[in-house]
């Protein structure tokens, strides 16, 4: 027997239950770029490998982002920037630990004006990513900026490559 789990975000169903299409499949980024990078090229069987996220306003206009600068609001950063890990083409199936957030309010944004950037050092994703095994593997995040707009609004980031190692 299977079960589904959903949970609601400020009345929105869950990312993951409204996920129609394949997250690799998802579109790259076109009003801001979403550039993901790892201080962690290489890691051990068992250890977390950290990524960070650089969101630049690309557009003529300015645009309004969840503010996650400083840890801030990290009960809401897995679901705005939810971190995909890929293995040979394939999205890789990993446990997520199940958060609660929060209630939204504007203070919960940052405005980023034509050519500003929001630098978020170390990502915090929901994902068990210390269950990987060995090999190499990419990670690319998907990039929701917008609580009002469907899940299916959020945009791919670029594309960073790792290694788990024995």
């Amino acid at each position: 027997m299977r079960f589904l789990l959903v949970s609601v975000v400020a009345g929105l169903p869950s990312v993951l239950a409204a996920q129609v299409v394949s997250p690799a499949a998802v579109e790259r980024c076109q009003a801001a770029e979403v550039t993901v990078a790892t201080s962690t090229p290489k890691v051990r069987t068992g250890t977390r490998p950290q990524f960070s996220v650089v969101v630049t306003n690309t557009s003529s206009r300015s645009i309004r982002v969840l503010d996650v600068r400083d840890g801030r609001r990290n009960d809401l950063e897995s679901v705005y920037f939810e971190l995909v890990i890929v293995r040979n083409g394939r999205v890789v199936d990993l446990p997520t630990v199940i958060s609660d957030p929060g209630p939204i309010s504007n203070a919960d944004y940052l405005v980023l004006n034509p050519g500003e950037r929001l630098n978020v050092q170390r990502l915090s994703y929901k994902r068990v990513a210390e269950r990987l095994v060995a090999g190499e593997y990419s990670a690319f995040v998907l990039f929701w900026r917008n609580p009002n707009e469907p899940p299916t609004s959020r945009c791919r980031s670029s594309e960073v490559r790792f290694v788990v190692s024995d």
